[in-house]
């Protein structure tokens, strides 16, 4: 879509003025230095002739396939932008999906993409071939979020737009960070991660960090190794934070933090600034409109607009956006209450549609209530966000009569466990409802609208914290491999039973519950009898921390009635031993 009006034109003005010194669409055709360092894959450093030999390489041989959009699902960073660029390179259009669970992506088949990169493409030979420049306006990238009429909404982009935000945030902060590298604790795959920890650093100069810092010791690690550091972050990272890591003593903090996808609560914001000495700086945006606003709260909640913004609202209140950040004139109807101040700053209110945050994640409740009404024992369901210590879904449901039926015989924790399941299939598991409520009827008002105070009424937070904790993972796929053996991908929810005192400030999966899930899912998959006898060669090399998403392996030898397990994901290993079972009798 080309450029034009205002929107061009301070695009332009602003890639001028900054004279952004990478600029993203010719970051890799243009002749820089080669050892120009571009990122840090964990090892060492990656530096630019490495990167544009092999998008050169993979290039080529995109350039032989004729499918026209393709989706990216990688987690490495690196291998992300090295596929991302290849892509736009070859001519491509780019998919990034919300997440990359298996109803997610089967829906998205349908609709959104012809093929996937997979990392096999980047075991191509590297190219010395020329890499023309880009045409920022025709450079597409298509993001999709969770839609509320349950189909994810497909958000598209161009580079061009993704330039001049990245030229928006430079004219901003480009003090602030000065050379620093730039590590993360939020993926890439979200416009806020794509922005901030790929696509500013390439355009100036900075180098970014391919790893992402999940755990603590990774973190510590990451910032220890560069020392010089830019935070990208969010508020669940960072509420998590204190308990995790003593602050005040750290040898080697942040020299900047960035938060975003959710408002940072003040006591939070105060308790980094009074270990760091500086207040995290917050952005609010959205996939659609890039970013809107930013803040620090040292003094004050309000939001600063970012240059060329404008918030104007119509006749019923209605707030519209007005940005540099689209892709042309026509203003942006906005789904967050705004209350303008006198100084042209505002305060932020709640959600105008039913597209709510959890843990800085988007979810839609209708297309979380679709689902649901997918299944065979639902009749009627209603879905709400839930306030508290931790944001979480609430989940009320009227059975159908299949599904009271097994209600009956099969009992509330099976129901729960198996519509959870079903669940998993489409939304990443910290969106997954905490809390369930299985009633006769939905609450109405007189007008035959559902009653959101009665429903409210239903989770209350006596009711809520009284709930029975889960005693086991929620099984996200089962992988039957090879005889004798089952691989599991296991999500550890917050609110397992056996997080509680152990320990009060720093939940961790205790080492016999790890033992006993591994004799647990032994007997159910692979049949094992006989009694517990011993367990040997047992090693704990990490801790498990509440939502780690982990595979389980499992391994029996019938001859020796000895099974091997070993707990990890692509980031570290957690766990491992070999049980010994007695003599079936």
């Amino acid at each position: 879509m080309p450029v034009n009006g205002w929107f061009g034109v301070f695009a332009f003005n602003v890639l001028h003025e900054m004279s952004i010194p990478f600029p993203l669409h010719s970051f890799f055709s243009a002749t820089h230095a080669a050892n120009h360092p571009v990122c840090h894959d964990g090892r060492h450093l990656v530096h630019w002739q490495t990167c544009r030999d092999r998008i050169a390489g993979i290039t080529q041989a995109l350039g032989q396939r004729h499918e026209a959009r393709w989706l990216i699902a990688s987690s490495d960073t690196l291998h992300f932008t090295l596929l991302l660029f290849a892509l736009l390179h070859a001519g491509k259009q780019v998919v990034i999906p919300p997440n990359t669970q298996p109803g997610t992506l089967a829906q998205l088949s349908q609709i959104a993409f012809d093929a996937i990169a997979q990392d096999e493409l980047l075991n191509t030979k590297p190219s010395d071939a020329r890499l023309t420049p880009l045409e920022s306006d025709k450079a597409i990238i298509d993001l999709y979020t969770s839609g509320s009429t349950g189909v994810p909404k497909k958000v598209r982009k161009t580079l061009t737009q993704f330039q001049t935000e990245v030229a928006t945030l430079e004219s901003l902060w480009k003090k602030n960070l000065d050379d620093s590298h730039i590590i993360a604790t939020v993926p890439h795959h979200h416009i806020y991660g794509l922005l901030f920890r790929i696509f500013w650093p390439l355009s100036t100069g900075r180098i970014f960090d391919a790893i992402t810092c999940t755990y603590p010791d990774i973190l510590s690690e990451r910032l220890s190794l560069f020392k010089n550091t830019t935070l990208v972050s969010s508020p669940a990272h960072l509420s998590r934070l204190s308990s995790l890591l003593t602050l005040d003593t750290m040898a080697f903090k942040p020299r900047h933090i960035f938060s975003s996808g959710g408002a940072l609560q003040s006591t939070v914001a105060t308790e980094l600034s009074n270990a760091f000495g500086y207040f995290p700086i917050e952005v609010f945006g959205s996939t659609e409109t890039g970013g809107i606003a930013w803040r620090t709260q040292d003094k004050d909640a309000a939001w600063t607009l970012l240059p060329g913004m404008k918030i104007a609202h119509d006749a019923e209140g209605h707030p519209f956006l007005h940005s540099p950040h689209l892709h042309d004139d026509a203003p942006w109807k906005m789904d967050d209450a705004i209350n303008m101040m006198e100084d042209g700053r505002f305060m932020l209110g709640g959600r105008l549609d039913r597209i709510v945050k959890i843990e800085e994640k988007r979810l839609s409740l209708s297309d979380m209530e679709s689902q649901l009404l997918a299944h065979p024992w639902i009749e009627s369901a209603a879905t709400l966000a839930l306030t508290g210590r931790r944001q979480s879904v609430g989940a009320a449901l009227v059975l159908s009569d299949e599904g009271k039926a097994l209600f009956a015989t099969r009992g509330k924790k099976e129901m729960i466990a198996h519509l959870r399941a079903h669940l998993a299939q489409s939304f990443e598991p910290v969106l997954l409802p905490r809390h369930w409520r299985f009633i006769d009827i939905l609450p109405m008002n007189e007008r035959g609208k559902l009653s959101m105070q009665a429903l409210a009424a239903l989770f209350n937070r006596q009711e809520r914290e009284s709930d029975s904790a889960p005693l086991h993972p929620l099984i996200l796929q089962i992988e039957n491999g090879k005889e004798h053996a089952v691989r599991l991908s296991l999500h550890i929810p917050r609110d397992l039973a056996h997080f509680k005192g152990h320990f009060p400030e720093l939940p961790i999966l205790p080492g016999v519950v790890q033992v006993d899930w591994a004799v647990h899912y032994g007997r159910q998959y692979l049949n094992i009898a006989g009694h517990f006898k011993a367990v040997e060669h047992l090693r704990f090399q990490s801790i498990i921390l509440p939502e780690t998403i982990l595979d389980l392996l499992l391994e029996f030898t019938p001859s020796r009635n000895t099974l091997d397990f070993s707990m990890a994901n692509a980031q570290r290993k957690f766990s491992s031993g070999r049980i010994v079972f007695s003599e079936a009798a």
